[in-house]
């Protein structure tokens, strides 16, 4: 007899009998900030086959029991959780809830293909690029990366562009990709980013160990903002990735037809760095 699996939508407090199939979105440790030897928690973002997402955390105590089974990006059946209200600040999901492993807590691999490989949840640019954001919530975007370099003020010509600013391990990721010499036109896709207002504008940071930043993901939207960027800028020269001037403000037309393309890890090693990508707006 087959046993009933619950929706995330469906989740609430009144209630803890639930069992949701569902794919690891992602994994990381939460950083005890006074014991840095050992992770104050794991943190999971959890989608089910209709694409809804829900944060889940396993306490330092529980840790052992879980790690090494729940693995990004597999599809397991999980039950006798508690379940409580999501709240604080950077929440990785907009559910009203979350979700909290115990030590009864069951955790069985699944075979399911119903739940979806694509586990993204891209928030359209015009929704985050403003003031009015609530930046409690961590978000998914995608966009070109058009250049590597320092802070810069733009034109807007009806594109949406903006500063990703990166630390840590993140930089020695973008380093890598640099180095592969595939960076031009590459899409990129940052998963759990925070929202940050810079000089009064939003801006994205990485959130600690929680964002994701891939460099040609094979998801549908990379064909399609690829396909629509290129064709945005047919008058424009090939060229590679840009080192970016310091304090500048230039047309997407000449930044694409004017800068000479030239190498940037250099100027990576102060381990921070600014990624710039356009945004295209998916309906």
């Amino acid at each position: 007899m087959s046993t009933k699996h619950d929706f995330i939508s469906n989740v609430s407090p009144r209630k803890q009998s639930w069992t949701l199939v569902v794919r690891v979105v992602r994994a990381w440790f939460g950083q005890d900030y006074k014991n840095k030897k050992l992770p104050f928690s794991m943190e999971l973002v959890l989608m089910d086959r209709k694409g809804d997402r829900i944060g889940a955390s396993i306490r330092r105590t529980l840790i052992y029991k879980f790690k090494e089974q729940l693995q990004e990006g597999m599809v397991f059946t999980i039950s006798s959780f508690d379940v409580a209200s999501n709240s604080g600040s950077y929440r990785p999901s907009r559910n009203e809830y979350k979700l909290n492993f115990t030590i009864n807590t069951k955790v069985k691999l699944s075979k399911t293909v119903l739940v979806p490989t694509n586990v993204y949840s891209f928030t359209p640019a015009p929704d985050v690029f403003n003031e009015s954001y609530d930046n409690n919530y961590l978000v998914d975007v995608i966009g070109v990366m058009i250049g590597v370099g320092v802070e810069r003020e733009y034109e807007r010509d009806g594109t949406y562009r903006f500063k990703c600013t990166l630390f840590g391990e993140y930089v020695e990721e973008l380093n890598s990709f640099l180095s592969s010499g595939e960076s031009q036109n590459a899409v990129v896709a940052i998963m759990l980013t925070k929202v940050k207002l810079f000089q009064g504008k939003p801006a994205l940071q990485n959130a600690f160990s929680s964002t994701r930043i891939t460099f040609n993901p094979e998801i549908g939207e990379t064909k399609e903002l690829r396909k629509s960027f290129l064709s945005a800028n047919t008058n424009s020269p090939a060229s590679g990735l840009i080192q970016l001037p310091n304090s500048s403000c230039i047309s997407v037309h000449e930044e694409f037809l004017l800068l000479t393309p030239r190498t940037t890890i250099e100027e990576l090693k102060n381990g921070t760095s600014f990624i710039v990508l356009e945004i295209s707006i998916f309906n």
